[in-house]
């Protein structure tokens, strides 16, 4: 009878992995962004994508359009969208971070500035997935933008990003650190980054926050202005340690995390001079044994922003180069916790094409 039970345990072992690997595919194109957002943010909650803020390509191509209080949700089981309550303040390019089934959206900036000028913002926001409302919470202690966020043991963690620099006349680069506790409301001082950096993802695998790449708004060339180090963040002894650089050079990507790998999806390189190109390239780092692997690259060249839903990777929209963008939302199934096949989104981008 023991026997029978262990082998019955190793058949759905094999059944577990059989299956698991064989929904893993290819970048597919799944459907269209209801709202051509440029510079909103994005958070994964029970199944359901949350796209906020913004502005809308299709009311100013120089990005002069007003930021969008507005939230559109989709969900990745129905492939359908549909929409939220809007936020109390409209803003373009917030920090995101997501605390149980609430999504807290912090800074950003809008277009209300002297004629037209970027105003950036402190305030923080919590939206409440299950009863759609939000509720104002404490500033941000310094004023800042370009920043990065990351959840663990749950505390959010607001890393980098710029500050003004009156003296100077423009953005400088700072590698602060502040703790938002969301149970308290309140916030606390973290270790400085090393490295002072901004416009990139910080992602958390195992406990700890890495930050990989990012711009450091230096003037001069264009390499200058673009870092390659990957720095891990212990929040448990509140320490900074640097691990190799990347060895590709690249900007603009985004960054999610699956089974404890780190997956760095598309963003922009230079091809000469200060010209740069969209790169479809994903790039795959693991912080155990500091290799990189290429996955497959995205359908389309672009800077995007993604999340993850139970194993699959979302690329929701993004620019194209020369003020084009793309709405197009893919998806790649890496086959983890992928084992229930009516997980999977049955619909093709064809068959949405033909419906239409």
């Amino acid at each position: 009878m023991l026997a029978k039970c262990r082998y019955l345990q190793w058949v759905f072992i094999l059944l577990f992995v059989v299956v698991s690997t064989s929904f893993a595919g290819g970048w597919e194109q799944v459907t269209e962004l209801p709202t051509l957002r440029v510079g909103p943010t994005a958070a994964a909650v029970n199944g359901k994508i949350y796209f906020i803020g913004g502005f809308d390509h299709h009311e100013n191509l120089g990005g002069q359009a007003p930021a969008l209080s507005t939230v559109d949700i989709y969900d990745t089981q129905t492939n359908t969208w549909h929409t939220a309550a809007n936020m109390l303040t409209p803003r373009v390019a917030p920090g995101v971070a997501v605390f149980s089934n609430e999504i807290y959206v912090f800074g950003g900036y809008d277009r209300k500035g002297p004629r037209g000028a970027l105003r950036y913002k402190k305030s923080v926001e919590m939206y409440d997935t299950g009863t759609d409302t939000w509720t104002k919470k404490r500033d941000m202690p310094i004023l800042r933008n370009g920043f990065m966020t990351a959840v663990v043991d749950g505390k959010i963690y607001v890393i980098g990003g710029s500050v003004h620099d009156k003296k100077l006349g423009r953005d400088v680069a700072i590698g602060l650190v502040e703790v938002y506790d969301p149970l308290t409301n309140r916030w606390e001082k973290g270790a400085d980054m090393p490295t002072e950096r901004g416009r990139t993802d910080a992602v958390v695998v195992d406990g700890k926050i890495y930050a990989l790449g990012g711009y450091n708004w230096r003037w001069g060339l264009l390499g200058d202005q673009f870092v390659k180090s990957i720095e891990e963040y212990n929040p448990k002894t509140d320490q900074w340690g640097e691990l190799p650089d990347m060895p590709m050079f690249k900007f603009g990507f985004s960054t999610v995390v699956v089974d404890n790998e780190i997956y760095t999806m598309g963003g922009s390189n230079p091809r000469g001079g200060n010209k740069t190109t969209r790169i479809d390239d994903v790039d795959v780092y693991n912080p155990t044994t500091h290799k990189w692997r290429e996955a497959e690259p995205m359908t389309i060249p672009k800077e995007t922003t993604a999340v993850v839903v139970k194993g699959a990777i979302y690329a929701l929209g993004g620019w194209l180069g020369d003020r084009k963008f793309s709405p197009i939302v893919e998806v790649f199934d890496t086959g983890f916790l992928s084992v229930d096949p009516k997980d999977k989104l049955l619909t093709r981008w064809g068959e949405l094409k033909k419906s239409q």
